[in-house]
């Protein structure tokens, strides 16, 4: 593992404590990481968007292109 190291207010940093003792988890270590895998797993959820939005943007949907699946999932239009 490498050190990493922060800056952060004194006030976000005295909630973080107090937060880490209500819930007794790993210490602030354990709380950085978890929170830079969750934005990492967010960013990777965006990038996955965008590039959807970006091929329904150079290959727009057909009018009724969906019709014949929604017909074989019996949804109508009052549905």
């Amino acid at each position: 593992m490498k050190t990493l190291s922060i800056t952060i207010e004194d006030s976000l940093l005295k909630e973080l404590d107090r937060s880490i003792e209500e819930v007794s988890g790993g210490g602030r270590s354990e709380v950085v990481r978890e929170a830079i895998r969750d934005w990492l797993k967010k960013l990777s959820i965006r990038k996955k968007i965008a590039k959807e939005i970006e091929g329904y943007r150079k290959k727009p949907v057909k009018e009724d292109e969906f019709g014949p699946l929604i017909a074989s999932q019996g949804l109508g239009e009052d549905d």
